[in-house]
C-alpha cells in the first residue's frame, strides 16, 4: 500500500509539475534589450552626446529570440561605435523600424516581420538596409532562403535548386520599369495647310517615339548572387524581395524592393 502511495505522488508531482512549466510565461527579450513593453511592441530608445537609437519590435511575431539577437548585436555595434568616432559635422542615428506581412494561401500561412534600417554614422553617407524574419505557421518554423539538407529546425523558401535563373529576369524587369520606365509619348498637333489652326475637324496628330531609357547598371554577378535575395516577404500574391542600398544597383538608388509575381513562381515555392 505504501508503494502505491508514493507511486501515486511521484505521478501526482509530475503532471503537476509538468502544468507549471506549460503555464510558464514567456521569455522577455524585451526585458533582455532594455526595452519598453508598449503591449504590442517594444520601444528602444537611446540617445546620447552624438548618437540616437530608435528601433520598434513587434512582439506578435512568433519567433522572438533571433530578432532580439539581431537588435542586440546591430545596437551594441553601433553604440560601440558611436562613442569611439571621432568628430562628426550630425548626431550618428540608427533606426530600425517594422513592417508586417503575411499570406494565408493553403497549405501554409505564414506571418513576416521587415525591418528597415537606416544608419547613420554623423559623417559620412546614410546606408539604408533590411533585415526580414518569416515563420511558417504550418509547420512552426523559420522559412530561410535555403537550407542544408540536414536542418529540421526551419522550413525552406524554394523546392528548385536555382530560383534566380527564373526570379533575378523578374526582378531586373520590375525595377526597370520602376527606376527608368519608358518615356510617355506626347502627340504632336499638325494642321492642314491652309486650313486654321483653330478647326479641330482639319487637325492630326503624329507621335515620335523618344528613344527607350538606357538600362539600368545592373551587375550580373550581384544580381544572380543568392547573398542578396536573403531578405523576403511571403505575401498572397507572390514574394517580395528587399535589397540593400548598394547590393544590386549603385548606391544612388536606394534601398529597393520588388515584388515577384506568384503566378511566376507558384510551383518552386516549397
Amino acid at each position: 500500500m505504501r508503494s502505491v502511495s508514493v507511486s501515486v505522488l511521484v505521478t501526482a508531482a509530475a503532471l503537476f509539475g509538468s502544468a507549471g512549466a506549460a503555464g510558464a510565461a514567456p521569455h522577455d527579450y524585451c526585458g533582455d534589450l532594455k526595452g519598453s513593453n508598449t503591449g504590442k511592441t517594444c520601444e528602444i530608445r537611446l540617445s546620447d552626446t552624438g548618437y540616437s537609437v530608435d528601433v520598434t519590435i513587434p512582439l506578435n511575431y512568433p519567433d522572438q529570440k533571433p530578432i532580439a539577437e539581431y537588435v542586440a548585436k546591430t545596437r551594441d555595434a553601433f553604440v560601440n561605435a558611436a562613442k569611439s568616432g571621432g568628430a562628426r559635422s550630425t548626431t550618428a542615428q540608427l533606426s530600425i523600424k517594422p513592417t508586417e506581412y503575411n499570406s494565408d494561401l493553403p497549405p501554409r500561412g505564414t506571418q513576416t516581420v521587415v525591418f528597415k534600417v537606416y544608419q547613420s554614422n554623423g559623417s559620412g553617407q546614410p546606408q539604408t538596409g533590411y533585415k526580414a524574419f518569416n515563420w511558417d505557421q504550418s509547420y512552426r518554423k523559420p522559412i530561410l532562403y535555403t537550407i542544408p539538407k540536414d536542418d529540421k529546425d526551419d522550413a525552406p523558401l524554394w523546392r528548385v535548386d536555382d530560383p534566380l535563373k527564373t526570379v533575378a529576369p523578374i526582378v531586373q524587369a520590375q525595377l526597370q520599369q520602376q527606376l527608368a520606365p519608358p518615356p510617355v509619348v506626347t502627340p504632336t498637333p499638325t494642321t492642314t495647310s491652309g486650313q486654321p489652326t483653330t478647326t479641330t475637324s482639319t487637325t492630326s496628330t503624329t507621335t515620335t517615339p523618344p528613344p527607350p531609357p538606357p538600362p539600368l547598371p545592373f551587375s550580373t554577378a550581384t544580381l544572380y548572387d543568392p547573398s542578396n535575395y536573403q531578405n523576403f516577404a511571403v505575401v498572397n500574391d507572390g514574394i517580395r524581395f528587399f535589397f540593400d542600398q548598394g547590393a544590386i544597383l549603385p548606391d544612388s538608388y536606394g534601398a529597393l524592393q520588388v515584388l515577384v509575381p506568384r503566378s511566376a513562381i507558384d510551383p518552386m515555392i516549397a
